[in-house]
């Protein structure tokens, strides 16, 4: 296959612009007056990947290229929910449960609330 690259370069420029993933990629030196082989395109899209609310996740090849990139929304899990005060140690409840009165905190672990004190005087 015979390549026709573009008559008048500026120094930098790539050929093709946005290749196909596998598609070689050359870039124009100015300084070699030669088009440089950057290698196979992996497909990936240009871009910054991970934000406030989204974590990078990478596929990396054999050969450490990465060949797959995309934004993962970052959740937490429900680990603690807030319920009606319990009415004794073993009353329902699920593990991560709290609960809260006008004396005591509570919290549901290992099949039981437990009941911890709670100073209700303002700071």
């Amino acid at each position: 296959m015979a390549l026709t690259f573009p008559s008048s370069p500026t120094n930098g420029e790539k050929y093709p612009t946005s290749p196909a993933a596998g598609v070689q990629q050359y870039q124009w030196s100015s300084a070699t007056s030669t088009w440089l082989l950057l290698g196979a395109a992996s497909g990936v899209t240009v871009g910054t990947y991970g934000d406030g609310t989204n974590v990078g996740q990478f596929t990396v090849d054999t050969q450490g290229f990465i060949t797959a990139a995309a934004n993962v929304a970052i959740t937490a899990p429900a680990i603690i929910t807030f319920v009606t005060a319990p009415t004794t140690q073993t009353s329902t409840g699920t593990n991560g449960q709290m609960a809260v009165d006008a004396t005591y905190l509570y919290v549901y672990t290992t099949g039981t609330w437990q009941r911890i004190a709670w100073d209700v005087t303002p700071w």
